[in-house]
Parts: structure tokens; sequence; C-alpha cells
């Protein structure tokens, strides 16, 4: 099957995905030194982003799993372009430690 042809560059998935990192906003400075670690990570990419696009990457915190110690806190992460087209889809997952109340 061939390739779309593109007439300007397009950004590898990857560059999109990193503006998903939780490590870029305010996740790190809400769960300071609670965070244990980093479980899993997909994405799915819809659409091609361009290199004169304007993405606006956001979290948001879908599930919290509690357990004895710790918890797993699950963030669905979305990207849109400048035309408000999603582009990229996807969930992370942490492993937190739970403070003491």
């Amino acid at each position: 099957m061939p390739r779309p042809r593109h007439a300007e560059p397009v950004a590898h998935g990857f560059q999109t995905l990193i503006h998903t990192a939780p490590g870029a906003g305010l996740f790190p400075f809400m769960v300071e030194e609670s965070l244990v670690g980093f479980l899993e990570q997909s994405s799915r990419f819809l659409k091609p982003v361009y290199a004169d696009d304007t993405i606006y990457p956001a979290l948001e915190v879908t599930e919290l799993v509690p357990g004895r110690s710790t918890g797993v806190v699950t963030l669905t992460s979305t990207v849109f372009n400048q035309r408000k087209e999603l582009v990229l889809e996807g969930t992370q997952k942490f492993l937190i430690r739970l403070r003491p109340a």
C-alpha cells in the first residue's frame, strides 16, 4: 500500500506525544515524592501534525485505583491542533504511594 504524500514536513509521532508528558505540567508538583513509578503508556496517532501546526495537549485524571499502600492513577491524554482536530489520544498509568491521612 503506498504511503500518503504530504505537502509539508510531518512531525514524528513521538514529537507530538512528548507534549503529554506529565513532567511538563503540574502533575509532579501535585504528587510530589508520592510518585513510585511509571507503569504504562499507550497512544493512538489519529492525524498528522505538520511543522507549522499549533498543538494543545491536555491530561485528565480518569481513574484512581487504591491499594493497601499504593494506588494507580490513570491519566487520559489528548492533543488537538489549531483546527480543533484530535491528533492524538492515549492513556498513562502511574503508581502512587498513598499518603497517611
